[in-house]
């Protein structure tokens, strides 16, 4: 049965809506062909990244309908808009990588700009991939109002029992990547690697491993963001549309009880987002966009506060590229409410969430635990350490971040000879051309927020290398960033970057450096200050257009390359 707001009930859209004065907002409604009634209830905005491209926002169409249904039954107005959504997938190994980041803050613009244009009273998320999650909540924490995200699911995983490298049954797009150096050192076929093209990705929907998609997704039902369940249903289930239906109910809810973003959002529900970033051993693409997260929801939060919090949860759940499950196995098992119950210990329990209730009152409802083996309890872990470590030393002063849980236990503790590139595509060149070695430290540079511009990620060099086998063997160190999906032994995010005058412009080839994941210490045996005195040759590269302004405006990946939105 609708539920109907009161004359006297105080929403904002009622602002530009009542009075002989607004009848121009109402006329131009009327055109669309909203009626009366529909104009004097909560106008929600339904923001939705659908496109055609991304394989993860293709069943977004579908699912906005049935916000818009939910909506309608608790008594509101939808009104739907657009926004762009890059495919990280699509955009690697090119100069269209350089866009994806910079993306993420065009999204959160747009959200401010019809929000605030249009006067809306709350706002349903649609969103599926690296980028645009992230883009879409910091729009919606500037705005401060009600606020519902609902992701578009994993995509069911392909299969491969036999040969599968990482062990188990399942395979994802990631494998194709990762394949294409088995292929050029001679290790599989053209047959082999043709069948895995076909085979990897059977359906639409965010990749089916544990990327940075799916996990923004899983810390954004952890924030409280999403219906306890959302994160992990894959795209084309029911269950997706049911979760669609019920979010436009929940926003409702939230309108009506006054909930919004940044009531939800805050310290403490940051913190247990990164909590359970590190139980999944989530993206290392997390901590830039915790951290814009935190900072537009007006808390203080910096990389090292993440780097204290990620040590206290070890790793509970070995989905690929740290394991072999996938988000299939982490939803049957009970999902992001599940884990959550495993480490309630380590969280803050009275935080509000999107459903009107605390975190506390959806774990007694939400929070079993189906499969003990996917989702491990706080006693026995797949690795005693977090699934993300930040990292420090005189190569990067102002931190690096890795990830512990996809590194191999031999290569922890690493030492090697520097072999630099000035950029990703120079990497790609020499590492094809089989000029690196057990024991060599590759150096990308040039590709940090400023630098590259828009930090694109190393994906396809580290994945290259795990698949000529030199993934325990090679240490892959940039100020540029990397796929959730990278496993091998790597360390992004170093900063200052090499634009900004940090150390990493000034290593040689030939320098001795040290990676020790376990105690967080990058280190170099070089003396930075007289490199500094000697110079190093200048390799910025000129942009124009977009990435010319994001050069020029965004903070370094410490701070989560943010661009700077209030005094």
């Amino acid at each position: 049965m609708q539920r109907s707001f009161s004359m006297d009930f105080k929403f904002r859209s009622q602002d530009i809506m009542r009075g002989p004065e607004w009848a121009n907002v109402r006329a131009l409604y009327k055109a669309a062909g909203y009626s009366d009634s529909e104009l004097k209830k909560p106008i929600i905005g339904i923001v939705n990244a659908f496109n055609e491209i991304c394989p993860g926002h293709n069943i977004l169409k579908e699912m906005a309908e049935r916000v818009k249904e939910g909506v309608f039954a608790a008594g509101g107005t939808p009104v739907e808009f657009g926004t762009i959504a890059c495919c990280d997938g699509m955009a690697m190994a090119h100069d269209g990588m350089k866009y994806v980041l910079p993306s993420r803050e065009t999204i959160a613009n747009d959200v401010e700009c019809m929000v605030q244009a249009h006067r809306l009273d709350g706002l349903v998320l649609l969103g599926s991939c690296d980028k645009i999650e992230p883009g879409l909540i910091l729009g919606a924490l500037r705005v401060n109002l009600p606020t519902v995200f609902v992701n578009g699911g994993p995509a069911l995983p392909g299969r491969m029992k036999e040969g599968n490298p990482y062990g188990g049954e399942y395979i994802d797009h990631s494998i194709i990547q990762q394949s294409e150096g088995a292929l050029k050192s001679g290790k599989i076929t053209q047959k082999q690697f043709d069948w895995l093209e076909n085979n990897a990705v059977p359906t639409i929907g965010s990749c089916a491993m544990l990327g940075t998609a799916n996990t923004m997704a899983c810390l954004a039902e952890a924030l409280g963001l999403s219906l306890p369940g959302c994160a992990a249903i894959p795209a084309v289930y029911s269950a997706r549309m049911r979760i669609s239906f019920e979010s436009g109910l929940a926003v409702m809810n939230l309108v009506r009880k006054n909930i919004r973003a940044r009531d939800i959002v805050n310290l403490k529900s940051i913190e247990n987002a990164v909590r359970v970033n590190s139980a999944i051993g989530g993206s290392t693409n997390a901590v830039l966009h915790m951290l814009a997260i935190a900072y537009e929801a007006h808390v203080k939060f910096d990389i090292n506060d993440f780097g204290r919090v990620a040590q206290e949860v070890p790793h509970l759940v070995a989905m690929i590229p740290a394991g072999s499950y996938v988000l299939l196995d982490f939803y049957e098992a009970g999902g992001v409410h599940a884990l959550m119950n495993e480490i309630r210990s380590k969280l803050s329990l009275d935080n509000i969430t999107c459903t009107g209730e605390t975190l506390e009152k959806n774990l007694e409802i939400y929070g079993e635990n189906r499969n003990n083996d996917v989702i491990r309890p706080l006693n026995n872990p797949v690795h005693t350490v977090s699934g993300i470590g930040i990292l420090h030393g005189n190569l990067a002063p102002e931190g690096a971040v890795t990830k512990p849980s996809a590194i191999p236990a031999a290569a922890h503790n690493f030492t090697g000879k520097a072999v630099i590139f000035e950029s990703e595509q120079d990497a790609l060149e020499g590492i094809r051309a089989l000029k690196i070695k057990a024991g060599d430290v590759v150096v990308i540079r040039n590709e940090g927020p400023r630098g590259g511009p828009g930090m694109p990620e190393q994906y396809k060099a580290m994945k290259l290398l795990v698949g000529m086998k030199l993934g325990d063997k090679v240490c892959l160190i940039t100020d540029g960033r990397f796929s959730g999906s990278n496993n091998g032994c790597f360390v992004g995010h170093i900063c200052p970057e090499a634009y900004d005058d940090g150390p990493i412009k000034y290593l040689r080839n030939g320098d001795v450096i040290h990676v020790d994941v376990d105690n967080g210490i990058i280190e170099a045996e070089v003396d930075f200050e007289a490199r500094r005195k000697e110079g190093a040759e200048d390799h910025t590269r000129s942009v124009e257009g977009y990435l010319y302004h994001y050069r020029h405006s965004v903070a370094s990946a410490s701070l989560g390359a943010v661009i700077k939105t209030r005094d």
